[in-house]
């Protein structure tokens, strides 16, 4: 019998610390990579392409590699449609781009994060057109909270450069889709519309609220910053460690 090898020195040479358990480095191939010290193990994740360093069929996800599908299929004249395999490995390729948002999300790496976010709509958005089995349902019913999170730190980047206008657009814009959305015959789309537009609405009137105290300066900052922190705050699961420290470094 094989025996796998022992962790035990990786793991002891990073002991687990919650408040410092998040490393960026790079490969031995050159690769930019995150890990993330977990009590009982280590998470890696590739920076860029798939999380899990992966290239399908030689493309930079299963979502590229269908995209070229249905493109050819359509170009020949023929309706492209996505069957039960296709569909699991664009759910678990979700899931992997997930928990690697979550993660760049609590780093503040929001245009990661608003990457990977459009990453997981473009995913939904080609089984809704190309995948008819009801389980995509249990992929459709999470818009809500995908669109939430690429709004949100869509107006990060913006708000990284002091441009609070842009923000708010960005916020009013996502706030306007999730509203928009036709329902999903699940209990967790209607709970993640609800959440989500209140929370997107929370966020425009915190960042409103702190625009009008000050137009410049370091008072206008730190309100910001207060403001957005608490709103952020209101999720556990997005809870962002430090998080006013860090916004506070973003300009």
């Amino acid at each position: 019998m094989n025996r796998s090898p022992d962790l035990t020195d990786v793991l002891r040479d990073w002991e687990y610390d919650e408040n410092n358990n998040v490393r960026f480095i790079t490969g031995e191939d050159g690769r930019d990579l995150m890990q993330i010290r977990q009590p009982m193990g280590i998470e890696q994740y590739d920076l860029d392409g798939r999380p899990d360093g992966r290239r399908p069929e030689g493309e930079l996800s299963w979502l590229d590699y269908y995209l070229r599908e249905e493109a050819n299929k359509e170009h020949s004249g023929v309706s492209f449609v996505l069957g039960d395999t296709d569909f699991q490995r664009l759910r678990s390729e979700g899931i992997f781009y997930y928990f690697r948002y979550l993660a760049l999300f609590q780093m503040g790496q929001y245009d990661r994060v608003s990457r990977d976010t459009e990453h997981n709509l473009a995913i939904i958005n080609l089984l809704e057109r190309c995948y008819q089995n009801e389980n995509r349902l249990e992929m459709l019913q999470y818009r809500p909270y995908i669109r939430r999170m690429n709004a949100i730190s869509k107006a990060m980047l913006f708000l990284a450069d002091n441009d609070t206008d842009k923000a708010i657009e960005e916020l009013e814009s996502g706030l306007g889709e999730i509203e928009g959305m036709e329902a999903i015959p699940t209990p967790n789309f209607e709970f993640e519309k609800l959440r989500s537009t209140q929370h997107l609405a929370e966020v425009i009137s915190q960042v409103r609220n702190a625009r009008q105290v000050s137009s410049t300066g370091d008072g206008f900052r730190a309100r910001l910053n207060a403001e957005l922190n608490r709103a952020v705050d209101a999720e556990d699961y997005e809870r962002a460690a430090n998080l006013r420290d860090r916004l506070r470094r973003l300009g």
